[in-house]
């Protein structure tokens, strides 16, 4: 890596939810280095506390103590507007759930996070375009996603993904609705726009075959966060 310091740091995160009946400590003083062009797995089981690790990771959640820095700067010392901006502009979410607008069609639902930064429409048409075909989609770019097959809408999910061009993919059980072909497909989408952009890439997942297709794999347990051996 060239990178002299990391791209994102992970730092002391805790995250508690309570209620008039119970306290809920979930993540208990998680730390992580990412550097720029890694691609890393999260493991544990349900309720564990890693798809809440990747929202805060995301900006998504706000952690009850710590902090992450983004290029040495703090995202929740930011103003509500300004948290929005970064993760515009920084970090593309893959969901287990596509969560397409059904109402519209492929290039629009690519275009969808573009359009509302206000970037140039026809630019950003022409990198939907490039990015649908990218992943295999460029016969379709007028189909609406209910035409579409779960893995084909998947594909969709992660070219919306990369229409701002983010440092960062956060993928939250990418494959966890689809069949194993359709995973590895999504999975290996995933890793090619690591090698041929440079993304970097954090995995929340179950699937172990499919976590252990990336170069750091991390499991938590009692709200830590461990590194695995190979």
């Amino acid at each position: 890596m060239n990178t002299v310091e990391p791209l994102l740091k992970v730092l002391d995160i805790h995250k508690s939810f309570s209620d008039s009946k119970r306290h809920i400590d979930v993540l208990k003083g998680v730390n992580l280095d990412v550097w720029s062009g890694e691609t890393i797995s999260i493991m544990g089981v349900s309720g564990s506390g890693k798809t809440t690790l990747l929202q805060i990771i995301g900006s998504l959640d706000k952690p009850t103590h710590g902090d992450i820095l983004f290029r040495h700067e703090s995202v929740f010392r930011k103003s509500p507007n300004a948290i929005a901006a970064f993760r515009n502009a920084n970090v593309g979410f893959v969901f287990q759930a596509h969560h397409l607008l059904m109402e519209f069609d492929l290039i629009e639902n690519v275009m969808f996070p573009a359009i509302i930064s206000g970037r140039d429409r026809k630019k950003t048409q022409t990198d939907a375009l490039d990015l649908l075909h990218d992943v295999g989609l460029s016969e379709k770019v007028s189909n609406k996603p209910s035409e579409l097959s779960g893995g084909e809408q998947q594909k969709v999910a992660v070219a919306r993904a990369l229409i701002m061009s983010p440092p960062v993919i956060l993928a939250d059980e990418p494959t966890g609705n689809l069949d194993s072909l359709s995973g590895g497909v999504i999975m290996n989408l995933l890793l090619q726009f690591n090698k041929t952009m440079g993304i970097t890439i954090i995995m929340v997942t179950h699937n172990e075959p499919f976590a252990k297709m990336m170069a750091k794999r991390y499991r938590i347990r009692d709200g830590i966060l461990f590194q695995e051996s190979d």
